[in-house]
């Protein structure tokens, strides 16, 4: 089956919506979001193609090249600041940190971010978790200006990121200031996460609103039990997900939440909160959960979109690609609705015959084209 770029996102769309594409749907994370077959989605250097891998390039990105969100943050009693430096803790060129600051009445805090991963986070003693507590009650959102009406009209997905747990694990605290805050200081924290997940409402809302068409919201999350155990999870971030899946079920959308790693004693969890699927769901050998478990807890129109990492094709011929797919998809799955989102892992310079050996392996056991 042949298609263009607008028929193969519209059967994605309808599986996010809940429905099975009949067949094996896939997509090859790029930089551009162009499906492999198309010339854009590879570079040349020194005469050969190479794959345009998206998360090997937004890991090197800027602050300042990245695209604006569909949201404006606004800040209010508060100066907030993006430069540049170096850091001689690292081993980088003068330049290669973006530094992130926050001015307020009650104190400052200042962030460094290299290569996309925080080396040095905002919240680093439990004083410093009121000054963001008075940042995050301080904080709005208005629409990006820059979006026309047709492309309000016509989105299909409602992209936002970050429940209080998570953006606080990943961005602000890092792992292990949160569990100690979390027993040093449990009542600041809470009230700090109930900031956090106020404002999340309202962007929430205004994305309902703002996109009366698209019937998905796409949460970033990034969850794993190797970061959050199942019994805190229900403590503090099932109810968020909840207050999410059910404001967007009230206005007749589905909630389809990104998560990746180890995820099987996180889904009973999973199931209380009313999502409607998720994003990057791995099974063995490098996650721990099988399709078949996902598909067994959840309603039979929850979407499921895999994740096949690169290990599991970078490099390998065509009967080793095949082997790893059918390891994982088995046939009843495609009559539900699911995805595979193959992932390149911001690996660099993966060629392109090794791209095409892929597309052909995914063709091979029954893929659109």
């Amino acid at each position: 089956m042949n298609l263009n770029k607008t028929g193969r996102k519209n059967i994605y769309i309808d599986i996010c919506r809940g429905k099975p594409a009949g067949c094996l749907y896939w997509e090859l994370e790029s930089l551009d979001s162009a499906h492999p077959f198309e010339e854009s989605a590879f570079y040349e250097k020194d005469g050969r193609k190479f794959l345009k891998s998206g998360s090997y390039i937004h890991k090197l990105s800027r602050q300042k090249d990245r695209p604006k969100p569909w949201f404006i943050t606004e800040y209010k009693d508060v100066e907030y600041l993006e430069t540049e430096e170096g850091d001689n803790d690292v081993e980088t060129e003068e330049g290669d940190n973006d530094v992130f600051t926050w001015k307020t009445p009650r104190g400052t805090l200042t962030a460094r971010r290299y290569q996309n991963h925080f080396i040095e986070y905002p919240v680093k003693t439990v004083a410093d978790i009121a000054v963001w507590t008075y940042i995050h009650r301080n904080i709005s959102y208005k629409i990006n200006e820059e979006l026309s009406r047709e492309v309000k009209e016509q989105r299909q997905i409602i992209d936002i990121n970050w429940s209080p747990i998570q953006q606080l694990l990943q961005f602000d605290t890092g792992i292990e200031n949160f569990y100690y805050f979390l027993i040093d200081a449990p009542g600041e924290m809470e009230e700090l996460m109930e900031a956090m997940h106020t404002t999340n409402m309202q962007k929430l809302r205004m994305g309902l609103e703002c996109f009366p068409n698209a019937p998905a919201v796409y949460w970033g999350e990034n969850t794993s039990s190797s970061t959050i155990s199942p019994s805190y999870y229900e403590k503090y971030t099932l109810k968020h997900i909840r207050d999410y899946a059910g404001t967007a079920h009230q206005s007749g959308r589905r909630l389809i939440v990104h998560m990746c790693g180890l995820l099987k004693n996180l889904l009973d969890s999973f199931v209380l909160t009313g999502m409607d699927g998720i994003h990057s769901v791995t099974p063995p050998p490098l996650g721990d959960a099988p399709y078949t478990l996902v598909r067994e807890k959840f309603k039979p129109d929850f979407t499921i979109i895999g994740r096949f990492n690169a290990h599991l094709w970078v490099g390998r011929n065509k009967e080793e690609i095949v082997k790893n797919l059918r390891q994982a998809i088995y046939p009843q799955l495609l009559d539900t609705p699911f995805a595979l989102w193959i992932t390149s892992d911001a690996i660099p310079d993966i060629t392109y015959e090794n791209v095409m050996t892929l597309i052909d392996a995914c063709i091979s056991i029954n893929c659109l084209k």
